[in-house]
């Protein structure tokens, strides 16, 4: 909160947020009925004034009869949407597999992916024989041609190489054109996780993982301690050179477009046209580098590391990276380190495991077969109606915002007006068909679907642009999400998302607009965002802004840092109100948009009261109980350090803030902890 208003919220307010997100309820109240998803009044705690805690007002029942699952992290709207999502997936799957339909249809491709990775004797019976070949292959050189040829073998069998990778990505200067990205290596922990005295603990336990899995594989324990020691130190070294979330964020940062032989000039300890060569990928004149640094850290590596401690690294990536396809005791010593690493009580159950994989891997045969059952197009019909109110308001308050400037003004409704948005799933879906997907053999499975699918993305490299709509983990049609893409000006909404707590059919107008309503112009507001503005109607990465817009825009988000940042998640533990920005932002846009655009809806035509509240009481408090949320301490360190999202808890309430119309709803007034000065309130769209 401001300074201003210091006294009177900061320490009723964040405590209440660090006491509600982590607490557990008691085991009496863990038997209650599960409660209701999306808005209701059963949710609402009255006993709570609004004007003291709003989050409490709108979801207290909530909160205290709601259970984090003891297989999850977290628990709130999006987790317990995504877990019916699994459900009807499962049953789906379910019919699949119980069916003997054609090769290659997406029946058969979920029906043979789900018998195989069930078959969980055979993957025991199996062993390590599925890793063994890659295993042997491993150069015992350190030549650049051979870490070349070894980096492209990895990436096509085992998802990505833990040297250096390839893949095509749209030139954010030039957005027709899909170029050839060259990126280091991730590594499986966090960069602070490796780095510093907060992460101590992770690393011992990561340590102590890589130890048991090695031991597994037939070492001795003094050996194996001994590789992990290396591995964790070798990880170490690489994460400590990455970009930070923060500067991933910033195209400034992250676009160094440089000839091929600039970027060998990085690396030269890996030969890239070696790389190229076993990809199938022709050597480009130009490519992108969104990490140089990193880069260079892996140079640095491969020069002062022997080939053996090298061959150690990649052998624990091929057997790291398809743990969860191997047999015992090699998958389960996964699962462990997985639940103790974010405070889980119980791993997730097979079946669940099998379901997220394949709506992950066999993303569009699993979502078209999801959307045919559980999509009506009356629902689309909807939603595409309601985008259209709302890219409406946010014309018209674009054509009357008091501090834009003629120029950028103009620019602006250009960009809007250009912003492609599309419900649910693509006018095409990406073939899958050519996959050989068998009921015997799951390791390969996931193989041949993961080669399929770089090869499809490479083949990309130097060709025009063709926009995959919902092919991305973050649009899938069968992901719980919504998102702005900034280099094609475009936005998905997934089928997924368009049901309860977001969207209810035939739900009161106040509830509708200000959850999915709010999503969309939260989608919107990304275009405009600190990071969305820099990119022009077409995507390309520039400055379209005058200099005094630019300033005016700094000075309200400069705010919006501040205030973010002085909220309290855990004890000692503070939010990012820098790396939240863009997200902020958006929530604040997306909120104001929506309550806006139900007003120009209902056309000034008096509401009567539903529940005991009005038009507004429900609007808000809708939009609340979307965000209602509780994570284990595990979960928010973690998503604080990483998560360019503000907490939940944080969502739903925080954006609520600025509008005058909030504190008029529910007579919130100066002295009241909810209260924020009105020179302290931010309006940008």
């Amino acid at each position: 909160m401001s300074n201003i208003n210091k006294p009177l919220t900061c320490g009723l307010v964040l405590s209440s947020i660090a006491a509600a997100i982590m607490a557990l309820p008691s085991a009496a109240s863990a038997q209650a009925a599960a409660p209701e998803l999306g808005y209701s009044v059963g949710n609402m705690d009255k006993s709570v004034s609004p004007r003291k805690d709003f989050f409490r007002y709108a979801n207290g029942a909530w909160l205290k009869r709601t259970q984090i699952p003891p297989s999850e992290a977290d628990v709130g709207g999006f987790s317990q949407l995504a877990a019916n999502l699994d459900q009807k997936l499962s049953s789906l799957i379910h019919d699949a597999a119980a069916s003997r339909p054609p090769k290659g249809t997406p029946q058969q491709q979920i029906g043979d992916y789900y018998r195989a990775a069930m078959d969980t004797s055979r993957l025991d019976t199996l062993g390590l024989q599925p890793i063994s070949a890659e295993l042997q292959r491993l150069p015992s050189t350190g030549s650049p041609s051979a870490l070349g040829a070894v980096s492209a073998r990895l990436a096509l069998g085992y998802g990505i190489s833990p040297l250096v990778n390839a893949f095509s990505t749209v030139d954010a200067k030039n957005s027709g054109m899909n170029v050839l990205m060259i990126h280091p290596s991730v590594q499986p922990l966090e960069p602070d996780e490796y780095n510093t005295p907060a992460g101590q603990k992770v690393r011992e336990l990561y340590a102590g993982f890589v130890t048991k899995m090695l031991q597994a594989s037939g070492d001795a324990e003094p050996l194996a301690a001994k590789k992990a020691k290396l591995i964790v130190d070798m990880e170490a070294e690489l994460a400590a050179a990455r970009l930070t979330p923060l500067q991933m964020r910033d195209p400034d940062i992250t676009y160094n477009k440089l000839t091929f032989a600039e970027v060998q000039g990085f690396i030269p300890t890996v030969d890239l046209k070696a790389l190229l060569g076993g990809l199938g990928v022709p050597v480009p004149e130009s490519v992108v580098v969104m990490d140089v640094n990193g880069l260079k850290a892996i140079h640095k590596l491969l020069s002062t590391r022997t080939p053996e401690e090298v061959r150690t690294l990649l052998a624990w990536h091929i057997l790291s990276s398809r743990a969860s396809a191997l047999g015992r005791p090699w998958s389960t010593l996964d699962e462990e380190f997985n639940k103790q690493r974010k405070g889980l009580q119980v791993v997730p159950s097979r079946e669940r495991q099998v379901t997220q994989a394949i709506a992950s891997q066999l993303f569009h045969p699993m979502a078209q077969l999801y959307v045919k059952a559980h999509f009506p197009e009356s629902t689309r019909r909807e939603i595409t109606e309601m985008v259209k109110h709302i890219k409406d308001e946010f014309e018209q308050r674009l054509r009357a915002n008091p501090w834009l400037d003629e120029p950028t003004r103009a620019a602006a409704l250009t960009k809007l007006s250009k912003v492609d948005i599309q419900v649910g799933y693509p006018q095409k879906w990406i073939d899958f068909s050519a996959i050989d997907v068998r009921p015997d053999d799951h390791f390969g499975n996931q193989q041949r679907i993961g080669e399929f699918l770089m090869r499809r993305d490479l083949a990309k490299v130097g060709t025009p642009v063709v926009q995959d709509r919902f092919a991305e983990s973050a649009t899938l049609p069968t992901t719980v999400n919504a998102a702005y893409n900034p280099q094609a000006n475009n936005i998905d909404i997934t089928a997924a998302i368009v049901q309860p707590p977001f969207y209810k059919p035939g739900a009161d107008m106040a509830v509708n607009y200000c959850t999915i309503g709010a999503v969309i112009g939260h989608e919107l507001t990304h275009g405009f965002d600190s990071n969305g503005r820099r990119y022009g109607p077409a995507g390309n990465l520039r400055d379209w802004w005058t200099p005094e817009a630019t300033q005016e825009f700094k000075k309200r988000t400069d705010v919006l840092v501040q205030q973010y940042s002085e909220f309290t998640i855990l004890p000692g533990l503070q939010h990012n109100g820098l790396l939240t920005l863009t997200e902020n932002t958006a929530d604040l846009g997306g909120i104001t948009l929506a309550h806006a655009a139900l007003r120009r809806a209902l056309d000034g035509k008096a509401q009567p009261k539903i529940d005991g509240m009005t038009t507004d009481q429900r609007c808000f408090v809708a939009w609340s109980q979307m965000w209602a949320y509780k994570g284990r301490p595990e979960r928010l360190r973690f998503l604080v350090a990483k998560d360019y999202h503000a907490n939940s808890a944080l969502r739903s309430f925080a954006p609520l803030l600025h509008l005058n119309e909030f504190y008029q709803a529910f007579n919130i007034r100066k002295g009241d902890p909810m209260w924020r000065a009105p020179e302290k309130r931010v309006r940008i769209w």
